[in-house]
């Protein structure tokens, strides 16, 4: 099997045309469109550098909106197609230190929803897949404390690709990594200041401010 890629910026717009430019002078339309670049950083909010703000808010949501926007027509024209959004299970609770990059995962979740909704009845079927604590560069970089987090609850990117898969194959919409990440959506029930107890010191302590 021949595999064509492309490396580009997908933050920024430019780029993204470029390797949508790309994709749509191919001869046959892709069948897939897998939502799964995504930045984020460990700081305060008060403390954070508005450039990484604004870059993860870029990637994150700008990106997968516009990407899916432009791909939505070429999917259609398979028998079948998939759209594959990678949120959080972060995006149903607080953390603190992730307050961005936590939001923009609830947008992708929300969307995705809605999303699903819209194409009921098409060829595209919408999975939203949130994966838990999962041992890539950005945790690797940012200075975390995993020391809290059980490691039975930690995965690998390998691990969380193949439950993608095993979830697509089951026609999935909406699906979890673990039991933890599932019990997730259950924070929407518990009052506001209980969750900011819980979750203020629960998995890490933030870093110092300014």
């Amino acid at each position: 099997m021949n595999v064509d890629t492309m490396a580009v910026d997908l933050s920024d717009p430019d780029s993204r045309n470029n390797v949508l430019d790309w994709i749509k002078k191919n001869e046959t339309p892709p069948d897939i469109l897998i939502n799964n670049a995504g930045i984020g950083y460990f700081e305060r909010f008060d403390s954070s550098n508005w450039s990484n703000i604004e870059k993860t808010l870029s990637l994150n949501i700008s990106a997968l909106i516009h990407i899916t926007y432009e791909l939505i027509p070429l999917l259609k024209k398979r028998p079948q197609a998939k759209i594959v959004n990678i949120s959080s299970g972060i995006a149903r609770l607080p953390y603190p230190g992730l307050a961005v990059y936590g939001a923009t995962k609830a947008f992708v979740s929300s969307f995705s929803q809605s999303l699903a909704t819209e194409l009921a009845g098409t060829s595209i079927d919408v999975l939203c897949f949130h994966p838990g604590f999962t041992m890539t560069a950005f945790i690797g970089s940012a200075g975390m404390d995993m020391h809290k987090i059980p490691k039975i609850l930690i995965h690998t990117p390998e691990e969380i690709a193949a439950q993608v898969v095993r979830a697509l194959k089951k026609d999935k919409q909406w699906a979890y990594s673990d039991f933890i990440t599932r019990s997730s959506s259950l924070g929407t029930l518990l009052p506001s200041r209980l969750k900011t107890h819980i979750f203020k010191d629960l998995f890490w302590k933030l870093p110092d401010g300014k």
